[in-house]
Formats: structure tokens, sequence, C-alpha cells
């Protein structure tokens, strides 16, 4: 729907309630399939998975819940009792993973779908449509988590039988089919939905220290099954273990939130500067270049009058995805404040950082952006020679005369200036 809110004005998008319709055709068929699979698979399916348990199905269904309020509440201890919304699935994969060692396929609805609403009520809220999709993602993952441990266990309802030396590979072939299917499931989301609605989950993704977290997560929900198919109430001692494991599972969302921005994935400044101050120091002490750009979206605050401020910031996302286009693994990519932008690049000389800086404004003035008008960027940059030392500040200063001179003479334009040499001395 568009509509005009004054006379005079350029259409401005209104975002409604209606936000999964908006996403590329191929994230809604991705997201309607996994439903359907959830649905309709752990029914279906249901003679490949477990066919008899150690214990009453009933209680093991209320256990598992039970575990699971017990995890998401420890969570917002932990937090101080403020749930955030960007970890839909990390607290509660560990008992949809022991509802499929343990249960019949059909319980993962029910476990999974009460799990997931006292999330929700606690708190956990994201955009419904994510969240929905996150538990049938969880749904299929337990699916295939099930045929897995019964391919290796067969019949067998002890995860502890005999020596416990099949249950162990049981349990770690099921973490492993589970991680791999949520991986390929979240992945799908985030690469199929617009990169403006996924940034926190593509920076999740890429990060191996949340597959190592997951991995531990999930490995505590099938310890906990196999202890309740040989010991029953055991699992009670497990308490201080979920404890631990939930401060391990909310410490990297919590620092990665700490140091990004939510809305282009871009570092926040004071941790683009603690960073940028190592590497300079890096820099210098190996006798390497270094070199600073800043960046400023030309008549961002016009943009912003006429379009809104939700379509603003879409053009945000995608000025930064065209930065970090042009950037390689090792620079820094950060936001200094509302449209502009700072980068790091280590080992480049003002020669090199001229020509990125150039790529960069080129890319953002043909990045596409929602209302299909050309953003552009201006762009001043400081490069220390080898032998070097001066303070970043004082880098960062000299590239923000730089910038001005680009405003200055006619904008979407980019100058670099060399720093004077200052012996680290």
């Amino acid at each position: 729907m568009v509509v005009v809110d004054r006379v005079g004005a350029r259409p401005r998008r209104r975002v409604g309630n209606w936000a999964f319709l908006r996403t590329p055709w191929a994230c809604r068929v991705w997201i309607g399939g996994a439903l359907g699979l959830a649905l309709v698979g752990p029914v279906v399916l249901a003679d490949l998975g477990r066919e008899r348990t150690a214990m009453p199905e009933a209680l093991t269904g209320l256990v598992l819940i039970g575990l699971s309020v017990l995890n998401v509440e420890i969570g917002r201890m932990l937090e101080g009792g403020v749930s955030r919304g960007q970890r839909p699935h990390k607290g509660l994969t560990a008992w949809a993973l022991a509802s499929a060692l343990l249960l019949p396929t059909w319980w993962l609805l029910p476990v999974v779908a009460v799990t997931y609403a006292h999330g929700w009520w606690r708190g956990m809220r994201v955009t419904p449509w994510k969240w929905i999709g996150s538990a049938a993602y969880v749904v299929i993952a337990g699916l295939v988590a099930a045929i897995t441990a019964r391919a290796v266990l067969g019949a067998e309802p002890n995860l502890m039988v005999g020596d416990g030396r099949l249950g162990v590979v049981a349990v770690l072939a099921a973490v492993a089919a589970f991680l791999v299917t949520t991986t390929v499931l979240f992945h799908g989301s985030a690469y199929l939905n617009h990169r403006a609605d996924e940034v926190w989950l593509r920076r999740t993704l890429a990060s191996p220290s949340f597959y190592l977290t997951e991995t531990g997560v999930l490995l505590v929900g099938g310890l906990s099954a196999a202890i309740w198919t040989g010991g029953g109430w055991f699992v009670a001692l497990l308490a201080p273990v979920y404890l631990l494991t939930q401060r391990a599972a909310l410490h990297e969302p919590l620092r990665e939130r700490a140091e990004h921005d939510d809305k282009t994935g871009a570092l926040r400044f004071e941790s683009w500067r603690r960073l940028a101050t190592a590497r300079a120091e890096r820099c210098v002490r190996q006798d390497q270049p270094w070199s600073v750009l800043f960046g400023d979206i030309d008549h961002f605050r016009d943009y912003n009058e006429t379009w809104g401020h939700l379509v603003g910031d879409a053009a945000l996302v995608a000025v930064a995805d065209a930065i970090a286009t042009e950037l390689r693994d090792g620079d820094l990519l950060g936001r200094f404040g509302g449209e502009e932008f700072c980068v790091f690049l280590p080992g480049v000389s003002v020669v090199e950082a001229a020509a990125v800086a150039e790529r960069i404004r080129a890319r953002v003035a043909s990045a596409p952006v929602p209302t299909g008008d050309p953003v552009t960027i201006s762009i001043g940059g400081a490069a220390v020679p080898p032998g070097a030392a001066p303070e970043l500040v004082s880098v960062l200063t000299t590239a923000d005369r730089a910038l001005y001179r680009a405003k200055r003479d006619g904008r979407d334009r980019s100058t670099v200036s060399l720093v004077e040499a200052v012996d680290a001395a």
C-alpha cells in the first residue's frame, strides 16, 4: 500500500502487518514448504523414528517442556529479565533433540509448539513468520535426528544399553544430523530473503562460535535424553549444567549485539575504533602502511524526508552491503553514526586507498535501493605511510577533512590524503 502523508510529498511506503507477503517468492516457498513438512512429516514418517520409550510418553513430554521452561527462565534471569528476540532457536533446540531421541516423532509437534509458545510469551519476540519458520525448522531437524538415531540404535528404547557405546554413537549422529539440517534450513531463510531483513541471521551463520555453542547445547539435550532412559530423575542433577550452557549460549549473541550495528551489521564505532587501533599498532610494528576511509551518504536527510525512515533504513543496509563488497576479509567496516561509515584498511598505501575509495563510490552509486533512485556517497580518506605512527584520532581527523573537501567539491566523489610521517618513537 502507498499513501501520501502531506501535500506535494512523494509517496511514502507503509510497512504493515503483512511482511511475509513482501518477502521474495523463493523465501515464501521455502518457509511454506518447511511448514508443510513440519506439520505432516512427524506423523507420516512416525514409523521411521522411535517406537517405544523407557518412560511413559506423557511424562517424558511434560519433563521436556518443563526443562525448556527452565531454560528460558534462566536465560531471562541472566539477561536481567529482558529477553532478546534474535535468538529464536538456540535455547530451544536441546529439547527438540531430546524429544526426537525419546519419543515417537509426532511428539515433536506439541513439544516444539509449547516450548516456542512459552518463549514467545516470555518475551522472545521476533517477526511472527520468522518465529513460526524457526519452529518448523526445529521440528524438521528433530525428525531427521530421530530417523538417524533409529538407524543406529534400532528399536532399543534405552540409550544407555550395555556399556553405552552404541547410545553415544546414536546421540552424536543425531546431533550432527540436527545441526546440519538446521544449518541448511536457516541458510535458506537468510539468503532467500532480503539482506536488509536478515543482517543478524547472516552474521550469526557466518560465525564459527555459533556452531560450537549450538553443538554444546544439542549435546546437553542428548545427554539429558540418555540419562532419562537409564536413570530417570537423575536429570534433575543436570540443573547446573543447564545454567552454564545457557550462559555460553547467551555470551556470543550478546557480544555480537554489543559490537555490531543492528541495522547494517557493521561494527559500532567504539568497537571499530578499538579493533582499528589494535590493527594500526600491528601495522606500525610490521612497518606496513594503513589507511582509513570516511563515507557519508549524500543528501540522506532529504531522502528520509521524502521516503520515510523505514525506506531510509533499507537504503542504509544497501550502502553498507555495497561497501562491504569492496572490502577484504581483514578490513574493518564500521558505522560512525547516522549515514556515515568508516573503513580501516591494513597494509594499504595512499594510491591503493584512493582506488578502494573510488570502487566503493561507484559500487554505492549502482547499488539497488527500494525506491530505485540512485544513492551516492562522498568519501574522504587518510593514508599512513610505512614507518609513521600517528594516533588513530589524528588520522580520522585527516580523513574527515578530506570528506569535507569531497562534499564541498560537489559530492559523489572521493578524496584521499597522505598523513605526514610521525616517528614511532
